[in-house]
């Protein structure tokens, strides 16, 4: 896929920013162009080679009409997560690292749950924060809204859906 300057993408790993230029740089091997990505939720610009963009998962970020299914998903009923906490974390890992704005919802979503109903660990709890932050970014730059504001919409859906069915097991 094709991408052009003012397009918001997601990189898979760095979260949701913008495409501030198409560089062409010459090296040693040869002159390669350059997606520059300005990523405002790190403080961050990433040049990502424009042949690598697919391969490592770079994607256009959701549309304003996906915000609802988002929500819709913070508020369906979780999977349970594995009691075993190496089979959980490389569960919700994988699901980190596709990037995917559902995939993101879906791992907030159980996370959140699994902490009400059990201990998270240290990498479950971070796997967490990462989610929620990832999750927060793109809706925010997809919104126009603080990413402050959108970490808020999160939690409060969260808060929502677990008050409506608290005895889920």
């Amino acid at each position: 896929m094709r991408f052009s300057v003012g397009d918001r993408v997601v990189h898979p790993h760095h979260g949701p920013g913008r495409i501030a230029a198409v560089e062409r740089r010459d090296l040693f091997d040869g002159a390669k162009r350059y997606y520059v990505i300005e990523i405002p939720g790190q403080r961050l610009t990433l040049h990502v080679p424009v042949r690598k963009a697919g391969e490592i998962g770079m994607r256009l970020a959701m549309s304003e009409s996906r915000f609802p299914r988002v929500l819709g998903m913070l508020r369906s009923s979780p999977h349970l997560l594995p009691n075993d906490y190496r089979e959980r974390q490389e569960q919700i890992g994988a699901q980190l690292k596709t990037g995917r704005v559902m995939q993101l919802a879906r791992v907030v979503r159980d996370l959140t749950w699994h902490r009400k109903l059990a201990h998270l660990t240290k990498t479950d709890t971070d796997y967490l924060k990462l989610g929620r932050d990832l999750l927060a970014a793109e809706m925010a730059l997809v919104s126009g809204d603080a990413i402050s504001d959108a970490s808020k919409l999160i939690e409060a859906t969260m808060t929502a859906a677990m008050a409506s069915t608290p005895n889920y097991a």
